[in-house]
């Protein structure tokens, strides 16, 4: 093998692995976010089980952090907590399934009601009474541990039938 040819094959693995030492971030970029492991929800504390009465739906706020590159976002959520019995609670996204405006609580009637379409859903299995919303509540997963009560926060896509995670 001659000079020239050796320094044509040197400068050829040179630039070969240059290549592939700059486009190996660039592929790893695309590839990652697919083998991710999704994590539906976020969970978070909504303190004691003590501070919810039987019968009395009670809103709590929920912090999300949310990541997007660099960028750290904190959103505050909502989710009413309803307490059937002693160990039986139901903790519901605080959203309309209609359009997303918050449900309020109305002791009058027993209910909660979108202020923005007129749904109304019941206390306890949020089912529709009236309005436009197609489907209930969306009821979250929560748990009870070493007396705490915790809420698998999510969203869900609005305006359809099926309960479908964002």
């Amino acid at each position: 093998m001659g000079r020239r040819a050796f320094v044509g094959y040197a400068a050829a693995a040179m630039g070969a692995f240059l290549g592939a030492f700059l486009a190996t971030p660039i592929v790893g970029s695309f590839v990652s976010p697919a083998l991710k492991k999704a994590t539906p929800g976020h969970w978070k504390n909504l303190g004691t089980v003590g501070k919810f009465q039987i019968g009395t739906p009670k809103s709590e706020r929920v912090s999300l952090i949310k990541k997007d590159g660099w960028v750290t976002d904190v959103a505050t959520r909502l989710v009413w907590v309803v307490r059937l019995a002693d160990n039986d609670y139901v903790v519901y996204n605080a959203q309309c399934t209609h359009l997303g405006c918050l449900v309020e609580w109305h002791p009058e009637d027993k209910a909660f009601k979108s202020p923005c379409h007129g749904g109304v859903f019941k206390m306890d299995d949020g089912i529709v009474l009236a309005g436009p919303p197609p489907r209930p509540l969306d009821a979250l997963e929560h748990k009870i541990e070493k007396g705490e009560l915790w809420v698998n926060y999510q969203d869900f896509r609005l305006g359809v039938g099926e309960k479908v995670p964002i």
